[in-house]
């Protein structure tokens, strides 16, 4: 006859002991799951790596990636090189990426680390809605503005922690004087139409 689970001598009676749960996977970046269920569809559309697609801005620079989004790879039959890149673009942009076709399928194979591309096909029309603005540059702070940060963040060997804190503080004061300045031009117009 098989045995359910055992009873403590310790534990009452009709209380059963309590099996401890182990965690058999480890946490994963969310990039990851989303790669592996992404890539059968992404691939499904021709292409061979889904990373053409999560890394077009690093491929080609970001101002080819602002206005164009790369829709598929088609290869030549039964082969793996050669294939035709279809990119969409806007329609004012066409002229230009036209003109610099060599040097996106150049960038494209450099990533792919061979002839992976030979032709590139331009279609015009309008690109999914996304952000298009470009990240905050961090403006150069006076001494004064760095002493404050250095004596706030620390001087010397920074963790890394502390780097994101110091990176974060920069960026911070450099908008702030230039949100200060802004505000004194609206000040003075308005002073102005008075």
């Amino acid at each position: 006859m098989a045995e359910g689970p055992k009873k403590s001598k310790t534990e009452p009676k009709g209380c059963l002991k309590k099996k401890k749960v182990y965690r058999r996977f480890k946490p994963t970046q969310a990039s990851r799951v989303a790669s592996s269920l992404l890539s059968p569809a992404i691939r499904a559309k021709g292409f061979v790596q889904a990373e053409v697609v999560t890394r077009w801005p690093q491929i080609v620079g970001p101002e080819l990636a602002l206005a164009t989004v790369p829709q598929r790879m088609i290869f030549p039959r039964g082969e793996r090189m050669g294939a035709k890149l279809v990119i969409r673009c806007e329609s004012a942009f066409a002229t230009l990426l036209n003109h610099k076709n060599a040097h996106v399928i150049e960038m494209v194979n450099s990533f792919f680390g061979y002839g992976a591309v030979a032709s590139i096909e331009i279609k015009q029309g309008p690109l999914p809605r996304s952000k298009r603005g470009l990240a905050h540059q961090k403006k150069p702070l006076s001494a004064e503005d760095q002493g404050k940060l250095g004596d706030l963040v620390g001087k010397g060997e920074l963790s890394p922690l502390q780097e994101a804190v110091k990176s974060l503080g920069e960026m911070v004061l450099s908008n702030q004087k230039e949100d200060l300045a802004n505000q004194k031009k609206e000040q003075a117009g308005q002073n102005k139409d008075s």
